[in-house]
């Protein structure tokens, strides 16, 4: 609609993966120099992970055409497979042939054997590529390791480039997988775009598209950068709607107010999305009181220094806070390159917090983490327990994750997450015809927390551990009060 009004011959911000527009930031270039290397390698697998949209796919293509000729690859994109159909999907990826209508396991498996010992002799090299691989069962990857196991004495004569999200590497941590894990000779963890990159793969789009001028000013390049996070996907879908936005009114300059307006559209959080009380559920959480994401929390990251807390159990004294909070919610030791709170989403998991007293904090009756002034985190499971001297006040809890609170639409007055708060509120006495801000005060008096009015991290964690009867409660004297 806009492409002739900016001078355009073709769509500069399409998501489908276009291989003229294919852009390689620093990051993307040190993903597609860590895979190259791997592949040149003796090893096996070869790891690349990201969040939904960072690139993964534009890396894992601009590897495939770097390959030599005499290179025999496979793709898997449909994960969902079980050992047998792993190995048929192999074969016809492969062009070998065999009867579908009686066929065992160990004949595809003598079959592949036997096609890559062929394919060795005529010096070609065999590579599969598993797309969406954190869906894998883990028999499945076991069969794969098990496949590689077919070598020389220099090389693997089947590589394996595993493709997935961060939750491929929780998998890969699983005791059953140790020997799989060994064989990853290289591995990448692709992050967004830090804001130079974002502003390069804008104007490298346009130009591409045949923009012969900027058609985004610098702060509008700075706030979609912002609101996307650095995460191209969304980059494309926000400049998109921008330039549509500009059109409409027929600026020749994509400014702050179109971004804006951009974002709006994606999100589904326009005016007319409100709650009647003029304010939706999600805008009355505090700023400032952190809920996963802002940066006092999402940043947290496991260092090797932060191995010894205080803690209200001296056999446990010796244990990290944060490695006991997982260890409460029954989930696998964190990794030590990953926020914390960004990896427990994974488990339908959320961090809150804020600051405030020790009584309150333990009202949701939930674990809870004190921050320490050395950057520690003190763990506490009891009601009984007394803050360490160098408490800062701060505290993050870790609560179930409500439905919907990562949707897009969340903002959406009829998305699942604004109809559970909604069913929250009325559940715990709320008066229907009352604005938000009054429910939300009446349930803070019902919990005991300060009545603020706002849907703080205290309230957030209060209302998801009535609805949820699951996860770790803490230590009460009195077992009668207890859920």
């Amino acid at each position: 609609m806009y492409l002739n009004y900016f001078g355009l011959h073709t769509a500069p911000f399409s998501i489908a993966p276009d291989p003229q527009f294919l852009y390689l930031s620093e990051r993307h270039q040190e993903a597609l120099a860590h895979l190259s290397y791997g592949l040149q390698g003796s090893g096996g697998f070869i790891l690349l992970t990201g969040e939904v949209g960072t690139g993964k796919t534009t890396v894992s293509r601009a590897l495939l055409e770097q390959l030599p000729e005499q290179t025999r690859t496979a793709f898997i994109l449909n994960p969902m497979l079980n050992s047998d159909e792993l190995l048929a999907t192999l074969c016809d990826e492969f062009g070998i042939e065999y009867n579908k209508n009686q066929v065992t396991a160990k004949q595809l498996t003598d079959k592949l054997s036997q096609f890559l010992l062929e394919a060795h002799a005529q010096s070609h090299q065999c590579v599969v590529l598993i797309d969406e691989a954190q869906h894998l069962q883990p028999q499945v990857l076991e069969q794969l390791r098990l496949l590689t196991n077919l070598e020389t004495n220099q090389h693997k004569l089947l590589r394996v480039i595993l493709i997935g999200q961060p939750e491929l590497q929780d998998l890969l941590r699983r005791r059953e997988l140790r020997q799989l894990a060994q064989r990853i000779t290289a591995r990448y963890h692709l992050l967004p775009l830090q804001l130079a990159d974002s502003e390069r793969y804008i104007n490298y789009r346009l130009q591409v598209a045949g923009a012969q001028r900027g058609l985004f000013d610098k702060k509008a390049v700075k706030k979609v950068h912002l609101a996307s996070e650095g995460i191209p996907r969304r980059l494309n879908l926000l400049c998109d709607r921008a330039l549509l936005a500009a059109y409409n009114e027929q600026q020749s300059v994509v400014t702050v107010r179109h971004i804006q307006t951009a974002v709006k559209e994606l999100d589904g959080s326009s005016p007319q999305h409100e709650g009647k009380s003029g304010a939706s559920w999600l805008q009355l959480i505090v700023a400032g009181a952190v809920v996963a994401g802002l940066a006092g929390v999402a940043n947290w990251y496991w260092r090797q220094a932060e191995v010894v807390q205080p803690f209200i159990e001296p056999t446990t004294s010796q244990e990290s806070g944060i490695e006991l909070m997982a260890e409460a919610w029954k989930l696998p030791n964190p990794p030590r390159n990953q926020a914390f709170c960004e990896w427990i989403q994974s488990f339908e998991l959320l961090c809150v917090g804020a600051s405030a007293r020790l009584d309150q904090i333990l009202i949701p009756e939930l674990p809870a983490l004190l921050t320490l002034k050395d950057g520690g985190y003190q763990f506490v499971n009891n009601e009984n327990a007394s803050p360490n001297g160098d408490w800062t006040g701060e505290f993050v809890i870790v609560i179930a994750q409500p439905p919907g609170y990562f949707d897009a639409d969340v903002e959406a007055e009829q998305s699942l997450y604004q109809q559970w708060l909604a069913r929250q509120m009325l559940e715990h006495g709320a008066a229907r015809q009352d604005d938000a801000i009054d429910q939300v005060r009446h349930v803070q008096q019902r919990a005991g927390v300060k009545a603020t009015g706002q849907l703080d991290a205290l309230t957030l964690a209060w209302l998801s551990a009535n609805d949820n009867t699951s996860g770790p409660r803490i230590a009460t004297s009195d077992k009668s009060e207890g859920r």
